[in-house]
């Protein structure tokens, strides 16, 4: 059974600064950032547990998708992925889960 996938707000955002920043330097890279994540998070759709738990918060699962984490949750209740947020690798990523 395929799930849903919901972006929450606070991905969104992350994807809009995202997309501000690489803009700046290649709409191409930006092009193909946001395609690798939308690949990924269709696999996802497939089995949703495909994806390792995050350690330090072993309740999101995450997507390495280049140099960012995809983190979201799975909500068996409405057969949904929920994409939390966005980040780069290098981030203090405790800080914005």
């Amino acid at each position: 059974m395929k799930y849903r996938v919901k972006f929450l707000i606070t991905a969104k955002q992350d994807l809009e600064i995202i997309q501000q920043y690489l803009d700046q330097y290649s709409l191409t890279a930006a092009m193909r950032l946001f395609n690798k994540i939308r690949n990924k998070v269709e696999l996802a759709k497939e089995n949703p547990y495909a994806y390792p738990a995050y350690d330090r918060r072993p309740h999101f699962r995450k997507i390495v998708a280049g140099d960012y984490l995809v983190f979201y949750k799975v909500n068996e209740e409405e057969k949904t992925i929920e994409v939390h947020h966005i980040l780069h690798g290098m981030m203090d990523i405790i800080q914005h889960l």
